[in-house]
């Protein structure tokens, strides 16, 4: 027979064990619910954080902005940008930090005040920021 402490050890193994396997479990099933897609509206789920442009497209700016350089002589391609709402664009800077001193920044060619930038569809205010922000060095 065994001793009453052995058997005590046998009965703490068991609950240790069943506590992490039911922490585990539950880690797992808050992550799941953290990824989202569970759905229930009717607007389908964005899967990827960029959006590609149609072929021939502008990227939603005016055609002197289409292929121009940046700050840091990066070209735009049209057909490979992120959307603003994928990089948080707004239109206030953040903490000093602005798209006119954004290395991919692409100065004001028709007058009106806005640019563009390499790497984001739309139009781009001197003065707004997004999270693909890196300070031109030139």
């Amino acid at each position: 027979m065994r001793s009453r402490d052995a058997r005590d050890a046998g009965d703490s193994d068991r609950t240790r064990r069943r506590f992490i396997w039911l922490a585990g479990t539950a880690a797992m099933a808050g992550l799941a619910g953290c990824s989202g897609g569970g759905g229930g509206g009717a607007e389908p789920a964005e899967t990827t954080a960029t959006t590609t442009q149609s072929s021939g497209s502008t990227g939603g700016v005016p055609e002197a902005y289409a292929t121009a350089t940046s700050l840091d002589g990066t070209q735009r391609n049209p057909d490979s940008l992120s959307s603003q709402e994928a990089v948080s664009y707004q239109d206030e800077p953040s903490e000093g930090r602005q798209c006119s001193t954004c290395r991919y920044y692409i100065e004001d060619r028709n007058g009106d005040g806005v640019g563009a930038c390499a790497i984001v569809a739309g139009e781009v205010a001197p003065e707004g920021y997004c999270v693909s922000y890196v300070e031109y060095e030139g």
